[in-house]
């Protein structure tokens, strides 16, 4: 089993890395994290609404709220809907200094799914880490993971996507060599 403080140090590193940063983003981003970049994190993921979800995430970002670790701020959008906004808070720099080497090892790879999915909106991240699910559950199954066939499949869980979208996501993360690392 993981050890919390190491979960919560990840969590407290995004935030710091990304104030404002929203749930269904930090889901994300943990997913990526653990499934791309390999960060032992213990997570459970199973494909949801809004694509991979962990209750267990939401458990520990529900936890650094109340333990003071990070801030969360509900906020209305222009389009109805509504969200939060998570920043560090008081405890924050304390879990990242507890967990210290834990998040110093794997800081690098919090960078760079930063840079690489840090201009992406909750819908965006939603359509990638989709793609990613199911490439890396096709593969490990031994499954046909072709550029038709994942965007067929994707395309099914998520009608709201057309195919030309998501074969054109499908791309992107296929040349960023995202895919294969999801191995």
């Amino acid at each position: 089993m993981i050890d919390l403080n190491k979960r919560l140090g990840i969590i407290s590193e995004i935030v710091k890395e990304v104030p404002g940063l929203g749930k269904t983003a930090m889901m994300k981003y943990i997913f990526l994290l653990q499934k791309v970049y390999k960060v032992p994190l213990g997570y459970d993921f199973e494909i949801y609404t809004y694509g991979p979800y962990s209750s267990e995430v939401m458990e520990d970002i529900d936890f650094a709220k109340h333990q003071d670790i990070i801030a969360m701020e509900m906020v209305n959008y222009s389009t109805g809907h509504s969200g939060y906004n998570l920043t560090p808070s008081t405890n924050s720099e304390k879990v990242i200094k507890e967990a210290n080497e834990f998040v110093s090892t794997y800081k690098h790879s919090i960078e760079k799914v930063v840079a690489l999915f840090g201009n992406k909106t909750a819908k965006e991240l939603e359509l990638a880490t989709t793609i990613v699910y199911l490439y890396g559950t096709y593969a490990a199954n031994n499954w046909d993971c072709t550029l038709e066939e994942i965007s067929s499949n994707v395309r099914d869980i998520k009608p709201h996507f057309d195919i030309a979208t998501i074969q054109i996501e499908y791309r992107h993360l296929d040349d960023l060599g995202i895919l294969k690392q999801a191995i």
